[in-house]
């Protein structure tokens, strides 16, 4: 299955509590920097400048944390082509494959040595569970085995 690469998944997260939280404490945390730049709580005022602007430098920081995307799932495919007859075969990449090498497979046609011709790289899509499939599942274990 090849994934079309479209940002209709980003649409489709919606907002977590835990995102929420996170941007309350930051943005209380560049408030209170500024609290203590403008009043601060001792009379010293290099002190108050300081703890404001690292709170705000902190508060900053935090807001430009985010969950690294995982890698998508990829596979890496050979073409390989017969001279003689033109037959194309798919097959996974092997290690030491280049393109317009001749292949140790053999034609199934003329049993004549394959060359690659091409190798590209394709992401495959994540598995989905259809919600009709999980219900069912959770219905065979609710129901347990049945009466002895």
């Amino acid at each position: 299955m090849i994934d079309d690469e479209d940002d209709l998944d980003i649409l489709k997260k919606g907002v977590s509590w835990k995102g929420v939280l996170k941007n309350i404490v930051v943005i209380a945390m560049i408030l209170l920097g500024a609290f203590f730049i403008y009043t601060g709580y001792e009379p010293e005022t290099s002190q108050n400048i300081f703890i404001g602007f690292m709170m705000i430098c902190m508060g900053a920081t935090l807001m430009q944390i985010q969950k690294s995307p995982p890698e998508p799932i990829r596979q890496t495919l050979s073409i390989l082509t017969c001279s003689l007859c033109s037959l194309v075969k798919v097959r996974n990449y092997n290690e030491g494959d280049f393109v317009f090498k001749q292949s140790k497979d053999k034609c199934t046609k003329c049993d004549k040595p394959m060359e690659i011709k091409q190798i590209y790289s394709v992401r495959l899509k994540r598995p989905t569970v259809d919600s009709t499939q999980e219900k069912e599942k959770e219905k065979k274990v609710i129901a347990g085995p049945g009466p002895f």
